[in-house]
């Protein structure tokens, strides 16, 4: 942080993912109090669903820190027989995989419901966040632009029905 303070540099999105030093709020917070405010989320949901966290909950606490600095718009899908028997850090990367896998990365909606997409919208309009949605597509099924254009199709009506707009 403070190399990047004597660069000019006054923001620093770290994602926070499961394995790292900083893999969820707290640890975030705790980085952020001991170096600095340059310190804070590139907020990647689909590793928060991976723990377990409540996005709206998180997105929530974050935004009272002032803690948001960019956002990943990304899904994470449950297999629950595997994850009643590998538990669920037995993730997948690649199709091959998926049968024994716990998890894996989706296309926003094919994970959790547009219900789940538009309160995630609507937290980002509550804690007044003003930067870029960036759809990212790890989907090992819905590759390429099929799933960022699926992604964007639910993000768009999500946000477009919460300013009282629908789009067909």
């Amino acid at each position: 942080a403070k190399f990047a303070r004597d660069h000019g540099i006054h923001k620093l999105a770290l994602e926070m993912h499961p394995n790292f030093v900083v893999y969820n709020p707290r640890t975030l917070l705790r980085l952020r109090e001991a170096v600095g405010e340059e310190i804070g989320a590139n907020c990647d949901l689909s590793h928060l669903f991976w723990q377990g966290c409540d996005p709206v909950e998180v997105l929530h606490f974050l935004g009272k820190h002032g803690a948001i600095y960019h956002a990943h718009m990304k899904d994470t899908v449950f297999f629950p027989d595997n994850v009643n028997k590998y538990g669920v850090l037995n993730f997948a990367f690649e199709t091959k995989d998926l049968d024994s896998a716990s998890e894996t990365f989706r296309a926003v909606r094919y994970g959790h419901g547009a219900s789940l997409w538009k309160a995630v919208m609507k937290a980002y309009m509550d804690i007044g966040y003003e930067g870029i949605l960036s759809i990212k597509n790890e989907d090992p099924i819905l590759a390429g632009e099929v799933g960022v254009q699926l992604a964007a199709y639910v993000l768009e009506n999500a946000r477009n029905e919460l300013l009282g707009a629908w789009v067909a």
